[in-house]
């Protein structure tokens, strides 16, 4: 009977490909995401003309080796990751730093994992490095408070390779002091947290999302628990992965763990005292490993890794999770992975399908349809971060911090980021409260660049073109307003967004001054939804 119904199947007529849902995006727009994606800044005007008149895959192939493009691999890590926290266990003083210097001394720590991975996929180096590096990458400060030495000492950039010397082994991002800084474990919990991380970071599988129902336990010593785990149904069916890997990672516990040096070194006479806490020997999804060590080849060969890799990328730059609905196009673009081995292979692969290139859906989409795909993403804090200071060169900072990258003074919360703490997962819809964000960074930002340019000469100036700012001719109002929707949109205004934009300018002027004028003009451009879409 099977090979009855095979036989049937394979006479059988192939389906009809369903049509596709998605119109594609105008080039000009098209060609400002790929920029925001892949350098975190708008196209110039000579790179929207290109667009216009070429298309925008030979821009692709240009950008993904744009020298912007590795910090820009390093903000999607850092925000897919979580790894910009504003609570560490560590602090400045037990470094010698002041409290003015804490957003850098959290950030030295937290960029340090992201930075790795973008040195490795900038360097085209194969994806599998991430798990399996002798390196990693530090900056000044991070350099000063752990073991590394410079791997080329005449290296320059603020983020340079470098390498440990505390006896860590080579594991890539797992052997950063920054990832267990960020994700740290109590003395009781033995790693087991850090092990759920990693399941999460590099496989996809949120253990603590499983839902499995157990009784409680009678007492609370840890010999009483420790029973409850290793008999409990409910306690084994999490821990029979997780403590094997925890076991593995004892070179990275600390015995005190409010002690920031004890932290952020390496103790290799450690590596086998998870036996002892945990009372199972150390293992990667039931394959032993002798020594941590062997852990990263593991988790380069494990199926799970790649298919992670390639749905976090679609997730990214589609702007949306994804679910079993999309299995088909995340094991293409998994294998597209394999078969390069290289991460910019994954990443044009995902910006030539389809749903990334959509600017709508189609007129009769299904509501399934149109909750489900989002042809307009809202720009993350940190593409926010680099698109406004492009366009104006203002970075928004408050006594050391950065505005839009951290909560403790600043707003990424209130712009629909995720701290990985209190919010796990990014807003991708608007809200009341990145719309006052907006205004006062758009107000902010305008002035700066006016005045800037203002003091500049006019070849040399960040946004506005050699007119003169102080007294255009009607002409050259209506031919400058045009050029900014250009580079700040993307954009050609039609006749009655002209005349707003004219209309304002001139209302503004002629109770003001023209620079304020053009500052209000700059400021309507940035908190247009043109601008902070994409």
């Amino acid at each position: 009977m099977t090979l009855l119904l095979a036989a049937l199947g394979a006479c059988a007529p192939e389906p009809e490909a369903a049509a596709s849902p998605f119109v594609p995006l105008e080039p000009r727009r098209l060609a400002r995401r790929v920029s925001i994606d892949l350098r975190g800044v708008a196209p110039t005007l000579e790179e929207l003309e290109t667009a216009e008149a070429s298309g925008v895959d030979a821009l692709v192939d240009q950008w993904l080796y744009d020298p912007r493009f590795e910090g820009r691999i390093a903000d999607v890590y850092a925000e897919a990751w979580s790894l910009h926290s504003d609570q560490l266990r560590i602090t400045p003083a037990e470094f010698g730093f002041g409290d003015d210097e804490t957003y850098a001394f959290r950030r030295a720590f937290e960029d340090e994992p992201a930075r790795l991975v973008a040195r490795i996929v900038a360097e085209d180096r194969p994806w599998t490095d991430i798990v399996t590096a002798d390196t990693t990458m530090a900056n000044d400060l991070l350099a000063s408070m752990v073991d590394v030495e410079w791997v080329d000492p005449a290296e320059t950039g603020e983020w340079r390779e470098a390498r440990y010397l505390d006896g860590r082994p080579p594991l890539g991002v797992l052997a950063t002091a920054g990832l267990w800084v960020r994700y740290p474990t109590t003395l009781f919990n033995y790693n087991r947290g850090r092990a759920a991380v990693l399941s999460q970071l590099l496989l996809c599988h949120d253990v603590l999302g499983r839902p499995v129902p157990f009784a409680a336990t009678e007492g609370s010593s840890n010999e009483e628990l420790a029973a409850a785990i290793g008999s409990q149904t409910g306690c084994v069916a999490c821990h029979a992965g997780l403590d094997p890997l925890a076991s593995a990672l004892f070179g990275f516990y600390p015995y005190e763990d409010k002690d920031g040096t004890e932290i952020v070194t390496y103790h290799p006479e450690r590596e086998r005292a998870g036996v002892l806490y945990t009372g199972v020997e150390p293992a990667w999804a039931g394959t032993p490993v002798d020594g941590v060590a062997a852990l990263g080849p593991l988790i380069a060969s494990d199926p799970r890794f790649p298919m992670c890799t390639a749905r976090r990328a679609a997730e990214q730059l589609w702007g949306r999770t994804t679910d079993l609905h999309d299995t088909a196009e995340v094991v293409a673009l998994r294998d597209t992975l394999q078969a390069e081995g290289r991460y910019r292979s994954l990443l044009a692969a995902v910006i030539a399908t389809p749903e990334y290139r959509a600017g709508a859906l189609v007129a009769d989409a299904t509501a399934e349809q149109l909750e489900r795909h989002r042809t307009v993403r809202l720009q993350s804090p940190l593409t926010l971060r680099s698109t406004v200071e492009d366009l104006t060169g203002f970075h928004w900072t408050w006594s050391g911090w950065d505005e839009l990258d951290s909560d403790e003074t600043g707003y990424r919360l209130l712009l629909g980021g995720a701290d990985g703490d209190l919010v796990r997962v990014p807003s991708y819809r608007p809200s009341l409260s990145r719309t006052l964000v907006l205004r006062r960074l758009a107000q902010t930002a305008a002035r700066t660049v006016v005045d800037a340019d203002l003091a500049a000469p006019s070849d040399g100036r960040r946004l506005f073109s050699g007119l003169d700012l102080l007294d255009p001719t009607d002409a050259e109002l209506d031919a400058e307003l045009g050029r900014l929707s250009l580079r700040v949109l993307a954009t050609d205004p039609d006749e009655a967004r002209l005349g707003e934009l004219r209309q304002v300018y001139q209302d503004v002027a002629a109770v003001s001054d023209p620079p304020t004028a053009w500052a209000s003009v700059v400021s309507l451009l940035l908190r247009d939804p043109e601008f902070w879409t994409y």
